[in-house]
């Protein structure tokens, strides 16, 4: 079937005439679309503070964290704590008595239960390195190791 095409002039002017106010009567004429008011469905409130879901977790407080070194107590502090592939190292800054495999046990036990090996290094406040390391695994234990 083969559309037939208005011929330029008057002809293509009066059809797009036409065509522009029959656009115009179904915009303005009462062509709606949408429904009567009685017919639409009923709106929900918004949501409320019960829809959400439980309330957040509190931050966490100033004691030991889960999975993480104790990072500071009486005469010592942490200065960095990483792990790499399973294996946890702890840089511990100590005033007075050098830290001991008693320290090293206190600072990495919550953390002790994802880690393989754990290795606690001890130094003096100032002091860029280490006097005495820490080493623990669970087949050996803590092996205190004397580094100057």
């Amino acid at each position: 079937m083969r559309a037939d095409r208005i011929p330029a002039g008057r002809g293509r002017s009066a059809a797009l005439a036409l065509a522009a106010l029959a656009l115009v009567a179904l915009l303005f004429g009462g062509f709606s679309s949408t429904l009567p008011p009685g017919t639409l469905p009923p709106v929900e409130a918004p949501f409320t503070t019960d829809d959400r879901g439980p309330a957040p977790p509190a931050p966490p407080s100033a004691g030991p964290r889960p999975g993480q070194p104790v990072m500071g107590g009486t005469g010592w502090r942490v200065v960095s704590s990483r792990s790499v592939q399973g294996i946890l190292i702890v840089e511990v800054e100590t005033a007075g008595a050098l830290g001991g495999p008693d320290l090293a046990a206190s600072i990495i036990g919550p953390a002790r239960a994802g880690h393989l090996e754990a290795l606690v290094y001890f130094r003096r406040p100032g002091e860029r390195l280490a006097d005495t390391r820490v080493q623990w695994t669970p087949a050996g234990g803590y092996v205190t190791l004397a580094l100057r």
